[in-house]
């Protein structure tokens, strides 16, 4: 959306985007996993063979070797924003560095730790669905809103929502034992899945509303893919969710997938759209 928005490339910006996410995802995952010792502690003591590995707990990484590399990966977070600042000539990138590492500090880590207090999800959704898209494509044109840019922030910020939800189901009870307070815990299993059911069924029609005003959007080819792979992973979202109830762990997996395929496909057509168009627009005017 950048680069389209733009209409330019760069190849510097792409490469170290892509370091900047790389980093601060380091640092979230190690961070998250050191901050959640007691409650991955206790749920492997409560499903010794039924749980995803636990970095800390398994003993695949020792406890201040998770604690060492999550902190250096958020200061080499900071520090490529700072070079590209440098490139850019401004200090916004540096601002948005810390912007993302301090949201994720309420999210995990004391004294705030929303993770343990029912605010989790919500802030999931601001950082990955709305703060690190929007950092990429401010490193493009800067602080711009274009109503499609607003548009798509706001349903990938929902569907980052529901991931967040979603991600909850297989520790509720674990949770629940350890004093953490998430939206599954608050809600039960069949709410926290309604839930998700609805935002994946609204948010279908708010794309078809999207295409029917974006009209730049509105590419018949793209459109029906869209739509057709929409609709499908939401009809296997439909059959997964009676199945994936309390403890059900590998009904909950297949679950968690499919909201991911779905996710993950929304966030990659309209990039590959975006690509493409701007692709065919700047060759155009070079030939």
């Amino acid at each position: 959306m950048g680069m389209y928005t733009l209409q330019e490339g760069s190849l510097f910006l792409l490469l170290n985007g892509f370091l900047f996410t790389f980093f601060l995802l380091a640092y979230i995952v190690l961070l998250n996993d050191y901050a959640d010792i007691h409650v991955d502690t206790l749920k492997r003591k409560m499903f010794p063979d039924a749980v995803s590995p636990k970095t800390i707990p398994d003993g695949i990484l020792p406890k201040k070797q998770v604690l060492v590399v999550g902190i250096c990966s958020a200061i080499l977070c900071v520090l490529v924003s700072i070079w590209l600042d440098i490139y850019l000539q401004k200090v916004y990138a540096v601002l948005f560095a810390i912007l993302c590492i301090v949201v994720f500090a309420f999210y995990s880590l004391p004294p705030v730790k929303l993770n343990y207090r029912g605010g989790g999800e919500f802030l999931e959704m601001m950082g990955v669905g709305v703060l690190l898209p929007y950092f990429h494509f401010s490193l493009y044109v800067g602080f711009l809103f274009p109503t499609a840019l607003m548009f798509l922030l706001s349903l990938t910020g929902v569907l980052s929502l529901t991931s967040a939800i979603a991600s909850g189901l297989s520790d509720e009870e674990s949770d629940r034992e350890g004093g953490k307070t998430t939206l599954v815990t608050l809600l039960g299993n069949d709410m926290a899945k309604q839930i998700i059911f609805f935002i994946f069924t609204l948010s279908y029609f708010f794309f078809l509303l999207f295409f029917i005003t974006q009209s730049e959007w509105n590419h018949w080819v793209f459109v029906s893919v869209f739509i057709l792979f929409y609709l499908y992973e939401w009809k296997k979202i439909q059959v997964l969710t009676p199945k994936a109830r309390t403890n059900a762990f590998e009904e909950q997996r297949v679950y968690k997938d499919h909201i991911h395929y779905l996710i993950w496909f929304v966030f990659f057509s309209f990039s590959v759209y975006a690509l493409i168009r701007f692709l065919v627009e700047y060759f155009g005017r070079v030939c």
